[in-house]
């Protein structure tokens, strides 16, 4: 394993060991997003500053808040990272207030969007932002009814911070949907969440979706199939990794592989498709990094990392909120 996702491995490893103390009883994936918004940022948890903003936001959200629950943790750590906790927080709630301006019920996945927002850096331009985006789910909603839910409004905000306008990005997502779809039968809710990831970076939608495909089936023809249900969306973080779709798969295989040996990784804690997608999480934000600082596309630097750090933590919380369901229904 080469020495920089090694590295990136244990810190996860280390940093998912460290949530603990500050938030002993959040949903284990949960607390696995927050762990790696700071390996992301190649970067140690300090406890006491993590529950120092836990504080600062119970103190102003109460506790039937959309930024607490499966959020709280989140955010928290994003302020943590933050130059200014409590100005991050102020700009959350805002950009959150322009999402739900004429709506009585509030959204667990406004409140993610938000938080793209904000870490694109683009608060200042929330109210187009969001225009923009409740456009394409109005669109995909009339298009795709049974596919479209409050949940791709995480993923969507991607798409309408990039340049294309509304009416090339529901051309070229219908397009991506058509193309990929026949190769995941019975998970066509999946491959359409993986068919936005694709449509937020550039180039044209066939290309893309091959080179999602072949990289899915790199990892069944490797021995360790890729999940076709939330996860399959984090494939598309991939993409844009200039390598051999092989010698990629390995590595994230690898990474799988190590990270199964550590504590909080293992079959009681995850499962293996999980376990992938945080080591597609890994691999992919160590090379988007490094082609950010030399690309100049629309998806490029601050906005390819967003990305590829939103798409993630998005599935993780599709997953979290699943099993939870899973655990009530039981």
């Amino acid at each position: 394993m080469k020495t920089t996702v090694q590295r990136r491995c244990e810190l996860l490893v280390e940093n998912r060991q460290l949530v603990n103390k500050a938030s002993l009883l959040e949903n284990s994936l949960i607390k696995m997003i927050a762990a790696a918004s700071y390996t992301e940022k190649d970067m140690t948890i300090d406890t006491d500053q993590l529950k120092d903003c836990l504080n600062i936001l119970r103190k102003k959200q109460g506790c039937l808040s959309y930024l607490r629950g499966n959020n709280e943790l989140i955010i928290a750590s994003k302020m943590a990272l933050s130059n200014d906790p409590e100005g991050y927080l102020d700009d959350v709630i805002k950009v959150y207030d322009v999402f739900q301006k004429g709506r009585f019920f509030g959204s667990y996945y406004r409140v993610l969007a938000a938080i793209s927002i904000c870490d694109a850096g683009r608060a200042a331009q929330a109210e187009e932002i969001v225009e923009k985006t409740n456009a394409l789910l109005k669109e995909m909603g009339k298009s795709h009814p049974w596919l479209t839910s409050d949940e791709d409004t995480s993923v969507v905000v991607l798409l309408a911070m990039t340049d294309k306008s509304t009416e090339d990005i529901l051309t070229e997502l219908e397009d991506s949907f058509q193309y990929i779809k026949k190769s995941f039968s019975f998970h066509e809710n999946a491959a359409y969440s993986l068919s936005q990831v694709l449509t937020t970076f550039d180039g044209s939608y066939d290309k893309k979706g091959d080179k999602a495909l072949e990289i899915y089936n790199a990892f069944k023809e490797a021995g360790s199939q890729y999940g076709k249900n939330y996860e399959l969306a984090s494939i598309g973080a991939l993409i844009n990794i200039n390598m051999n779709a092989g010698d990629l798969v390995s590595e994230v295989i690898e990474a799988a592989e190590f990270l199964k040996s550590q504590k909080g990784f293992g079959k009681l804690e995850m499962d293996r498709y999980t376990r992938l997608m945080f080591s597609t999480m890994i691999i992919s934000s160590i090379y988007s990094e490094e082609a950010g600082s030399s690309s100049a596309s629309v998806t490029s630097g601050a906005l390819a990392t967003v990305i590829t750090q939103q798409i993630c933590m998005y599935v993780a919380v599709m997953a979290a909120s699943a099993s939870v369901v899973a655990s009530s229904s039981n």
